[in-house]
């Protein structure tokens, strides 16, 4: 400021708004990420959401996340070094093979102690969570979210799943497994995931001892 000149402070206020819209205008203003980059350690767990393991049976370091996050990409070097997934509070995963929630995918709303016998031990690079179907404790849920968990007249969670989260988890297995979309027969397959609770594994399994798997694997 050259020597003489004296500003009052709405002059300054004035003088500091502008600059802000000319960094805003610019492009150079930088912005928050919508979510805190993640790093290996040994924190406490949320109460709904997962943690990811760098060793199976959840050994070793890791990180959580809360249901709600995305992580378009595994940060901080963790791509791809992830080998056991322990979930909290009803929460639910879903893990891709590629960033940027790109390429193979699973879901996940259990405790899985060795992601090689999933097929997918040091493949994760993008994931999603969210509320699963198996509800949350109790005074974690607030208000009558349609995403959020369920209970029962009798207190106990709501194991139901909703036809469009089922329908999801038969076109990822049908696209992990035979690579096309689900055609109307799928339908029976969805009555599954929704009546009898099959997690994508199971239909995935279900699905290498067909008749059409077996066709493209000669």
């Amino acid at each position: 400021m050259a020597r003489g000149m004296h500003f009052s402070c709405a002059e300054v206020a004035l003088m500091l708004n502008r600059t802000i819209f000319a960094l805003l205008a610019g492009g150079t203003l930088l912005t928050v990420p919508s979510v805190a980059a993640q790093s290996w350690g040994y924190g406490p767990v949320p109460n709904a959401g997962a943690c990811f393991y760098q060793q199976p049976n959840y050994r070793g370091r890791y990180f959580c996340a809360r249901a709600g996050e995305e992580m378009p990409n595994i940060p901080n070097g963790l791509n791809d070094r992830i080998s056991s997934i322990r979930v909290f509070g009803g929460g639910r995963v879903i893990v891709y093979s590629n960033g940027h929630f790109g390429g193979s995918e699973r879901w996940i709303d259990y405790d899985v102690p060795d992601l090689r016998y999933e097929g997918w031990a040091d493949r994760i690079s993008s994931a999603r969570l969210s509320w699963g179907n198996y509800g949350s404790p109790r005074g974690y849920y607030e208000g009558d979210r349609r995403d959020g968990p369920r209970y029962r007249d009798d207190g106990r969670y709501d194991r139901s799943m909703s036809r469009d989260q089922a329908e999801a988890i038969v076109r990822s297995a049908y696209l992990n497994v035979l690579g096309r979309e689900p055609d109307p027969a799928s339908a029976s397959w969805v009555d599954r995931v929704v009546y009898d609770h099959w997690s994508q594994q199971q239909l995935e399994n279900e699905l290498r001892n067909s008749a059409e798997y077996r066709q493209r694997r000669r």
